[in-house]
């Protein structure tokens, strides 16, 4: 997104920052869903006339609708504008160490056309065959053509995970020079995005989740492995590395060698101590053993708590959002039982963060791929929306 705050934010009735003004117009529709003529005037500081110019400038582009109009006890009858899901569509890429998708979404996060691929090891080659021939095929359709971008969500330094995963690391090499993303901008002539999986996620929790979010929360990602998404200020905050939130790598133990949360609290804990040949990530269902999920619930849980812990020591966060590839009873059953592991660690001079669950659960690093680019080419910077009167 723009990083000008200032100036997209509160708006300006010069002609110059009309580019400016429409991307503020779409943001606060894209937050608020349905908003009148005189409520966007209200919340942007734009004069009554200037709003009317954006929106049917925007309403002509075919990027926002004007509902049935509304009358109220005095004056005309205000017409409340939504976004248009078919006003503009986005392209979006998850690579993960399990599964590979390639998603057509809408600018309401719906996913209209989605091609997946599942794998046992994420053979660089093959994937990125898949990956370029899925693109193709999602262009090819008639509303695909349409399309403003790409967004790829990926795991920072994939080629560094050999070890974890069991897979030769000459293979896992790889990755290192594939240029994915820049294939991809050389096939489709489209601009290409590219972020963390992890962080990604976190981004779609805050663009199209249904949670009910504070301004500044840590998010957690249970997938093959653990990671991790930082907003502050409603701001998805991706640092100068892209890996800020990154609490995968967090060392967890008092004694002998530290682990890392990854080797502690992922879904592959779990998923080599079943039969081989088991991908829970390839299921909308576990059929998991009970002895063998209560043992990783309970070292999942523990060693979160004690990386969440360790992160308020450092950031102030009113809330952790705590989502993944899993059922949505086990994801409420283990967000519960860190609830309860946070009981046993002392939180005095800092805050215990309030634990949410997420909502976007198998679909949240894809939407939040297919997220990017539409916040590149569309939104302004949220994080100081100026409120209503009255607010």
């Amino acid at each position: 997104m723009p990083d000008s705050v200032e100036s997209l934010l509160r708006g300006s009735n010069k002609a110059s920052m009309r580019a400016s003004n429409e991307r503020l117009v779409i943001t606060l529709l894209h937050r608020f869903g349905s908003l009148s003529r005189a409520e966007i005037a209200a919340r942007t500081g734009l004069s009554a006339q200037g709003v009317s110019v954006i929106t049917r400038k925007l309403e002509s582009e075919g990027l926002i609708i004007g509902g049935a109009p509304q009358r109220g006890r005095v004056g005309q009858p205000s017409i409340p504008f939504t976004l248009n899901p078919d006003g503009a569509v986005f392209i979006g890429v998850k690579v993960g160490r399990r599964s590979a998708a390639v998603v057509l979404g809408d600018m309401t996060g719906q996913i209209r056309e989605t091609h997946a691929l599942t794998y046992a090891q994420p053979e660089p080659g093959p994937i990125a065959q898949f990956t370029l021939d899925a693109v193709s095929r999602i262009m090819r359709g008639p509303l695909g053509r349409r399309a403003s971008g790409v967004g790829i969500a990926i795991p920072s330094e994939m080629w560094n995970w050999g070890a974890l995963i069991g897979m030769d690391e000459e293979c896992m090499r790889g990755w290192r020079d594939l240029q994915l993303a820049e294939r991809i901008a050389e096939q489709t002539a489209l601009p290409v995005y590219t972020r963390n999986d992890a962080t990604a996620a976190c981004g779609a929790e805050l663009m199209f989740g249904q949670a009910e979010l504070p301004t500044d929360f840590l998010h957690l990602y249970f997938g093959y492995f653990i990671g991790g998404g930082l907003v502050l200020n409603n701001r998805l905050y991706d640092g100068p590395g892209g890996n800020a939130g990154s609490i995968g790598s967090m060392p967890i133990g008092w004694s002998g060698r530290a682990h890392q949360l990854i080797e502690l609290a992922s879904i592959q804990v779990l998923e080599r101590a079943l039969p081989e040949g088991r991908i829970l990530t390839d299921t909308e269902a576990w059929e998991v053993p009970e002895d063998l999920l209560e043992d990783w619930l309970m070292q999942a849980a523990h060693s979160t708590a004690q990386a969440i812990t360790a992160s308020c020591a450092v950031l102030d966060l009113k809330a952790v959002v705590v989502d993944g590839w899993m059922p949505p009873p086990i994801r409420a059953e283990l967000t519960q039982r860190i609830r309860r592991a946070l009981s046993g660690f002392d939180f005095s001079g800092i805050t215990r963060p309030d634990l949410l669950e997420g909502t976007l659960g198998r679909d949240a690093r894809t939407i939040g791929a297919m997220a990017v680019p539409f916040g590149a080419l569309f939104l302004a910077d949220q994080s100081e929306l100026i409120p209503a009167r009255g607010e």
